[in-house]
């Protein structure tokens, strides 16, 4: 992978991904996965987070509504 430095982080970002293949990527994901899985959360953990998130907000509605 080559680094292109042209200042504008995008084009450079666009430059080094347009030559990677879908399974060069995947293999990747999968390499800093292996490496840092304290890091990436699966499925069922991302779902309970997100259930988390959205019964918090209800609750704040709750009390935003009950206060108004």
């Amino acid at each position: 992978m080559t680094m292109v430095k042209r200042g504008n982080w995008t084009e450079e970002r666009h430059e080094v991904l347009k030559n990677l293949t879908g399974a060069e990527i995947d293999a990747i994901a999968d390499q800093l996965e292996a490496e840092h899985p304290e890091e990436y959360s699966t499925p069922e953990e991302l779902d309970e987070k997100i259930k988390r998130i959205e019964e918090a907000r209800a609750a704040k509605r709750r009390v935003e509504m009950v206060g108004a």
